[in-house]
Formats: structure tokens, sequence, C-alpha cells
């Protein structure tokens, strides 16, 4: 499960053309970056991907809408993005603790 441009955009009926998808696409990138250094340092985008599939996807269609709609972010990131980055951060510190942060099986 990984966000692609095609998904977003349905899931906010923005009109598809190559410009548009060519946008949301690249905020996507951008988003799982940002996301991705949020969290840790420890672990490459790929392996959040894929040990916390729905928070990673969750907080990289969050970060990648806010940016859509205002590339400055304004007033900061959603309090939505913010609560999945601590679950997220959280998840991977205690996976770090157990020493299981990646087992390559999916989260719970």
């Amino acid at each position: 499960m990984a966000v692609t441009a095609s998904d977003l955009m349905d899931e906010l009926h923005i009109d598809t053309d190559d410009v548009e998808t060519k946008t949301v696409q690249g905020l996507i990138d951008y988003a799982k970056e940002i996301v991705t250094d949020s969290v840790t340092d420890d672990l490459t985008t790929e392996q959040l991907e894929t040990k916390y599939p729905k928070l990673f996807d969750l907080a990289t269609k969050n970060l990648a809408t806010s940016m859509y709609y205002d590339r400055e972010l304004t007033n900061g990131t959603s309090k939505g993005y913010q609560m999945v980055i601590i679950h997220l951060s959280a998840k991977v510190d205690i996976d770090m603790r157990k020493g299981s942060v990646y087992d390559g099986s999916n989260e719970i």
C-alpha cells in the first residue's frame, strides 16, 4: 500500500491532467521524505512504508494534501498530521527498544 498521485487526486476530487499529476506526485515525494525525517534517522523511507504502511500512508497523504492547498504551510502542519507523526514516532521508538524495528513484518 503506497500513496499514489492518482489515488490522492481521486480522494481530493482534483481534475487529472499531466501538470496536476506531476505536481501531486512531487508533493507526495516531498511528504515521504519529510515524514521519514520527522520520525527517524535510523530507517529508510522504504523500511517505514513496509513496517508501518497505514500510519506512513496517512501521514504522507495528510502532509501532501496540506502542501497542495497551501504550499507554504502558512499555519504550519495540521493537527491530524502532528498526531500521526507522534503515533508513528512512538511505534518506531517502542520497536527499536524491543530490537524489532525492522524484522520485515507489517504493522499490527
